[in-house]
């Protein structure tokens, strides 16, 4: 890791941890007001009966495999790769009348059957902490770093539809760096009413692709935003708020720089006890200097393109919890970085999550996403790429301590920009998990 890798983990760590010196007194964290779409996390999607416990050191180490039919970009004929796996984990999780954090680091090695210059060290390191100083105000954040080329690798956190990187990208087996920084803070000045401020920091990048011709990494970004709201709440169902962001998107490659201003109408609804749904829409206005694109010989070009446009951004989010089954629907349009391949795109993104606990011992997950990435500012048929996928994946507990995991995705990518070479994947992973829980100060 570099310095600035470091520097990023370093505060995460500091930032988990200073409110931690703190002493609760009376609400808890769970009475904060503030909305979903403000408090830059998605809602969990876990049945009652799987919610994490609290106040606890959980520690675990995961031995597995994953595989992929499609390992290679551009490979012909296509080329499988199979990859092992140890993965010891960390978990901290305290809850006080006013305060909830928690601490997770997961360290691990990645062996390659097929590629031997992708073994490699990940490391994965996640903080949050959510505050109340007072019984009106709220103060939370969450930093997330990753190191990794598995796939399968999630961050630490769930970062909500406006300030999360694009993930709707694939690249098989590669070194992927990402490190994401979140703060909100919301103060309730009347009973129904109240307004926050928050600001976040994305920063992604891969290393070099092996590949016939010239050999480049693919592009780096950086991410940049703020945002501030007002929300009020006309009754116990309904929610009703503005927000403004500010968002700054640089790909330092080529000195590519995309900044757009969103104003967005919200209204979150408690359609039942355990149903919220959320939709939310407005004009976003965006400035294009520059945008950068990836041939086919990896070289790294510059169209000289300076745009202001004005797109339609918005979503919804919905989430229901039962006592055995949790599902979690989200769709999302707004600007987006490119997930390595170019500059700014314009994103449509969409994702189906289901949990569902079939006995004691049994559990069942799936996912569909489906994703269009258009260009900014060049819009044609050569610079727009859409990915599919659809991912089960089922858990059986031996015992309290042990559990085997198991999951398929199918995952198809049509179009593509400036003829880079996509494919579709099939990819596999099964692991066994030991692990162990031990409350904190008893």
């Amino acid at each position: 890791m570099n310095r600035q890798e470091w520097i990023a983990m370093a505060c995460g760590l500091i930032l988990a941890l200073t409110p931690g010196l703190a002493r609760a007194q009376a609400a808890s964290p769970a009475s904060s007001n503030v909305p979903i779409l403000a408090s830059g996390q998605m809602p969990s999607t876990n049945p009652k009966e799987d919610v994490e416990m609290t106040n606890i050191f959980k520690g675990s180490i995961s031995v597995g495999s994953f595989f992929d039919d499609n390992a290679v970009i551009g490979a012909a004929p296509r080329q499988w790769n199979l990859n092992y796996l140890i993965t010891p984990s960390f978990d901290f999780e305290e809850t006080r009348p006013r305060l909830d954090w928690g601490l997770t680091y997961a360290p691990g090695f990645i062996k390659s059957q097929n590629l031997p210059n992708r073994n490699l060290f990940s490391q994965s390191f996640g903080g949050h902490f959510t505050w109340l100083p007072s019984p009106h105000t709220s103060l939370s954040a969450q930093q997330t770093y990753v190191r990794s080329n598995n796939p399968f690798q999630q961050s630490a956190t769930t970062p909500g539809p406006t300030i999360s990187p694009n993930q709707t990208i694939f690249f098989p087996s590669l070194l992927r760096t990402s490190i994401l920084s979140n703060a909100e803070y919301s103060y309730q000045f009347a009973e129904h009413s109240s307004i926050g401020l928050g600001g976040s920091f994305a920063s992604e990048h891969f290393d070099t692709t092996q590949k016939s011709g010239p050999t480049q990494s693919l592009i780096r970004s950086q991410i940049a935003s703020g945002n501030a709201y007002y929300s009020h709440q006309f009754s116990e169902q309904n929610q009703l708020g503005v927000q403004y962001q500010g968002q700054v998107l640089r790909f330092p490659a080529r000195d590519a720089r995309t900044t757009t201003h969103t104003f967005l109408v919200f209204d979150e609804m408690k359609l039942t006890p355990n149903a919220t749904f959320t939709v939310y829409g407005g004009p976003e206005y965006s400035l294009t200097a520059n945008q950068v694109v990836i041939n086919l010989g990896f070289i790294t070009i510059t169209i000289p393109v300076r745009s202001n446009q004005w797109h339609a951004a918005g979503g919804a989010i919905y989430n229901w919890t039962g006592q055995r089954l949790a599902v979690t629907l989200n769709y999302t349009r707004r600007i987006s970085d490119g997930g390595g391949l170019v500059g700014a795109v314009e994103l449509n993104a969409g994702t189906a999550k289901l949990s569902w606990r079939l006995t004691g011992r049994w559990s069942l997950t799936s996912t569909l996403t489906g994703a269009d990435n258009q260009l900014v500012a060049v819009k044609t048929g050569q610079n727009e790429l859409r990915t599919y996928s659809a991912r089960a994946g089922t858990q059986y507990q031996f015992s309290k301590n042990l559990a085997l995991e198991m999951s398929y995705e199918r995952l198809n990518e049509t179009g593509g920009f400036a003829g880079f070479p996509i494919g579709n994947h099939d990819l596999a992973a099964a692991s066994i998990t030991y692990s162990f829980l031990k409350p904190l100060g008893r």
